[in-house]
């Protein structure tokens, strides 16, 4: 008895048999699980009718009862995500009854229905017109070139390298050194 049912488990996971490890034993159970969930319906259980996995990749759990999915998606903008969408066509309820109702026509119209009333002139006050604006600042460009080298902050530390000309160690270099290289006498 024991190796007809052997037979039968190896002829049911024939594909599954030649994959790694891990992907078999995950295709092993989502068969499991597909399996379950007919006899399920078949036998007319009410139990984890709201819970769904949806084989993606990776597989996502939704639970339609409490309008979440493992992608968080659902829970974050209010509105089901493709997983969610998936779960509740297959279970045959209404789409639209599982989106907030902010996202419905009918609450942007409410927003929208109250009218906005104008204001008056006469409870603005007095407006005075002189004639003219107000203009902003003049900038005058500082006389001379512009500076090309910029300006040190104070904690900013400078690198020292030695001078190709004279040999020194400074902030200086053999194109920019200034040092006099004739002998005193």
């Amino acid at each position: 008895m024991s190796s007809s049912l052997a037979e039968c488990f190896n002829s049911w996971i024939l594909k599954e048999r030649e994959l790694p490890v891990l992907d078999m034993v995950d295709r092993i159970r989502k068969k499991m699980m597909k399996l379950m969930c007919l006899r399920r319906e078949r036998a007319m259980i009410p139990s984890s009718a709201d819970i769904f996995e949806v084989d993606t990749d990776p597989s996502v759990c939704v639970d339609i009862g409490r309008r979440t999915c493992s992608c968080c998606w659902w829970q974050l903008n209010g509105f089901p995500c493709c997983h969610a969408v998936c779960a509740i066509k297959y279970s045959g309820k209404d789409l639209n009854l599982y989106v907030e109702r902010y996202f419905h026509v009918e609450s942007y119209r409410q927003v929208y229905s109250k009218p906005i009333y104008p204001v008056a002139s006469l409870l603005k006050g007095d407006v005075v017109d002189c004639g003219t604006s107000i203009l902003p600042p003049l900038s005058k460009k500082p006389p001379g070139r512009p500076k090309k080298k910029r300006i040190r902050s104070n904690g900013e530390k400078v690198r020292e390298m030695k001078c190709g000309r004279c040999g020194k160690m400074g902030n200086h270099n053999k194109l920019t050194c200034k040092e006099d290289l004739r002998p005193d006498f």
